[in-house]
């Protein structure tokens, strides 16, 4: 993945607006079941929290609500979303910290431990052995009963590269219709050149390896999926 040209994409926010605002992704329904999550997991206990990947924050922000934020940081390449999430996090009332990098920077930054790690639509940006390094580097970042939260898209088992991308963009160019024909095509171009999904099976393995024990599918929604991925194998009292 270029990183000039994925800033340069989400720098058209615009676009990636459009899609938020017709729930194509299902954002909507997604982040129901992650204010649920963090619901049940958390209450009204304080937890710190890295987003990686975090964009306008403008669904997460909105998931929070009700939850005791005490740290956030996050980490996008594009600085028009940065400065969107800035005022999408407003309401959190808690030490915000956004920075201009990707999911690795962001993991690699400094030592602190988090409660939540949550990236969203970011991983499937990076070649396997990258993904590899991301599972192994959130798991020595999170406390010892936090939560990894991802939500990304992903390949059937044994479906080839090739095979989703036909899949996935004729959905695309057949359902997204209140994009205009340029954006359809700018968008369509940015996920045939930066789009690399897993299967569940290898995202399952990767985590194990990097000392995850647990992992649970919380929804999927055609090619979009919510993972939950553990350290301790019993959830906190």
């Amino acid at each position: 993945m270029s990183k000039p040209s994925t800033a340069e994409f989400f720098d058209e926010w615009s676009i990636y607006d459009r899609v938020l605002d017709h729930n194509y992704m299902f954002h909507d329904e997604i982040y129901r079941d992650v204010g649920r999550v963090l619901a049940d997991h958390y209450g009204h206990r304080p937890f710190a929290l890295l987003d990686l990947g975090c964009g306008s924050a403008r669904h997460l922000g909105q998931a929070l609500r009700g939850r005791s934020v005490s740290r956030y940081v996050g980490y996008d390449l594009s600085d028009v979303a940065l400065a969107h999430a800035r005022e999408n996090l407003t309401a959190l009332n808690c030490s915000i910290e956004l920075c201009r990098g990707d999911l690795l920077e962001g993991l690699r930054a400094g030592g602190e431990r988090f409660d939540l790690i949550f990236s969203s639509f970011s991983l499937h940006h990076l070649m396997p052995a990258d993904k590899s390094v991301f599972f192994e580097i959130a798991s020595r970042r999170l406390n010892e009963n936090g939560l990894l939260l991802v939500i990304d898209v992903a390949r059937e088992a044994d479906e080839e590269r090739r095979v989703y991308l036909e899949g996935y963009l004729g959905w695309l160019r057949s359902e997204w219709q209140a994009l205009s024909p340029a954006g359809l095509n700018a968008l369509c171009d940015h996920i045939r050149n930066n789009d690399f999904p897993e299967t569940t099976a290898d995202l399952r393995a990767m985590a194990a390896r990097a000392g995850f024990r647990r992992c649970s599918e919380i929804n999927r929604f055609r090619w979009h999926h919510t993972w939950r991925f553990e350290k301790s194998r019993t959830a906190p009292e």
